[in-house]
Formats: structure tokens, C-alpha cells, sequence
């Protein structure tokens, strides 16, 4: 929409959870249904960006307005948000990316009979917030989010903050069942530099509304620096 506030800027919104293959119809994931991430691309077209959503395993529709790039893995995601992040002016890292995958793949079913157990070796995935982060220009905002539990989740998520070079975390609590991971429903702690900033119990629409509001207050004092950016 014209004349929103975030008009003219171009935002990358990630949503969903990576599948990481064990075999061909087995995966490590994670139960993300890709709905905050959703909610955000739809309020950020909504005030105006230009929206690119890069959406891991989501089967929800695509908000009205939004260029969609379908991945996988956390590999697929990282090539993809790297393709797209040098044009973009935000970055929201919704996207659950499973910490670790298969260090090898079985290109066909593992079958189960004749077997006692299986065992499964891991190794880590790409961090990809961290790999945008140490390619990031002048006048680009990152936000990214952290899925806590149990007590100092404030404190891990501002060591992510500090380490990663970022804006913003947005802190979900993901020891209850009512909110996060495949709910309707959000409730997040936003951490930044300046301090932290609770956004009540509401639906993801309402929380990424929030979300939105204070990477327009992030952005207000570079807004200038973006422009430069931009222009050819």
C-alpha cells in the first residue's frame, strides 16, 4: 500500500521451520506452522514495503502482496535470504532453523524391519542470522528472534543480540503451550540495546504490528543513511 509507513523500504521476512532429511521421507524439524513470520510479511506490505517472504515448509497462503521463495533446509534458507538480503532494508528472522541435521543422508527409506535400533549422527547447520549479520551494509536493520525456555531467556537472547550485531530479538516463550509454535495466539519480550519491551498476549497479527512499530522506531534516525544506500 502506498503511502504506509514503510513505504518504499524493501523487507525479507523469514517464516517457518526447516526440515533437515534423515532419509527420503524422514526429517529433523521443529513444529513452527510459519504464522508469526506470515503475520509480519502481511503488516510490513500492509505500511507499504515491498515484501519478499522466504518461507521453509509453510502450508498457509501467502499474505496478498508478498513475493514467496519456498526452501527446505536450513542450507536452502541461508541461500536463499543471501540472494535476497543485499537488496533488502530489513531483515526479520522469523524462521525456525533446526539446530543440527544428519551428517549423512540416506537417499532412499531407511526400512525398520530387521533393525533394533538406529542410531543418527548430528552436526550443526548454517547459522544463518550470523552469516547476513557479517555481511550487512549500512542502513540495514536485523531483527532476529530466539525461541527460550526456562529462566534467563532475557539474558541469552541479549548475548544473541550482542554477538550476532543485530537491532532487535524478539524473545518467544516457548515453555507454554498457549503461545508460539503453531498458535494463533503470541506473546514476546522485544530485547534491544536500549532495554526490553513486553508485547502482551495477542494474535500474531496484533504482536507483528508491535514488531513492526519498533523496527520503525529503530530505523527513524537511519532513515537518511538507508536513502544514501539506495540511491545509485
Amino acid at each position: 500500500m502506498a503511502g504506509g509507513a514503510l513505504d518504499g523500504l524493501r523487507v525479507l521476512v523469514t517464516a517457518g521451520g526447516t526440515r533437515e532429511p534423515i532419509d527420503s521421507v524422514r526429517y529433523v524439524g521443529n513444529r513452527s506452522s510459519g504464522r508469526m513470520g506470515l503475520a509480519l510479511a502481511a503488516e510490513a506490505a500492509r505500511r507499504g514495503a515491498g515484501v519478499t517472504l522466504v518461507a521453509a515448509n509453510v502450508a498457509l497462503p501467502k499474505p496478498e502482496g508478498v513475493r514467496r521463495v519456498e526452501v527446505e533446509t536450513a542450507a536452502e534458507l541461508l541461500a536463499a535470504t543471501q540472494t535476497a538480503f543485499a537488496d533488502s532494508d530489513v531483515l526479520l528472522m522469523a524462521a525456525a532453523v533446526a539446530d543440527f541435521r544428519p551428517s549423512q543422508r540416506a537417499d532412499e527409506k531407511i526400512a525398520k524391519s530387521g533393525r533394533e535400533r538406529l542410531s543418527l549422527e548430528l552436526e550443526p547447520t548454517e547459522d544463518v542470522l550470523a552469516e547476513l549479520a557479517r555481511g550487512r551494509a549500512g542502513g540495514q536493520t536485523l531483527i532476529g528472534f530466539a525461541a527460550e525456555y526456562g529462566e534467563g531467556a532475557i539474558e541469552r537472547a541479549r548475548a544473541k543480540l550482542e554477538r550476532k550485531r543485530l537491532d532487535a530479538v524478539v524473545v518467544n516463550d516457548i515453555s507454554r503451550s498457549d503461545i508460539g509454535f503453531d498458535a494463533p495466539d503470541n506473546e514476546v519480550t522485544i530485547v534491544t540495546p536500549a532495554g526490553e519491551s513486553r508485547v502482551p498476549l495477542g494474535s500474531k497479527q496484533a504482536v507483528a504490528a508491535a514488531i513492526l512499530d519498533e523496527v520503525e522506531a529503530i530505523r527513524a534516525p537511519s532513515a537518511e543513511v538507508s536513502n544514501l544506500r539506495r540511491d545509485p
